[in-house]
């Protein structure tokens, strides 16, 4: 996934991509997607926390989704 290049609230350009995760990884799952696929119907989900404000920003892969939306 992509490292913002600086914080939406702030503007600080100091910018930390990492994953959250609980007692695994946390997913996306699109509304719509059929619970049984050849592929997971689950999307990662990245972060990127600003160091200055502690801002957190997700973000996933848009084109999973749309293939998901499409296949149902």
């Amino acid at each position: 996934m992509n490292k913002l290049e600086k914080c939406p609230i702030c503007n600080s350009t100091k910018i930390e991509l990492g994953y959250l995760s609980s007692t695994g990884k946390v997913y996306f799952r699109p509304e719509h997607a059929k619970f049984l696929k050849l592929k997971t119907a689950n999307v990662d989900v990245a972060a990127n926390i600003c160091m200055d404000c502690g801002h957190i920003v997700l973000t996933a892969n848009t084109d999973k989704v749309k293939a998901l939306q499409d296949e149902t």
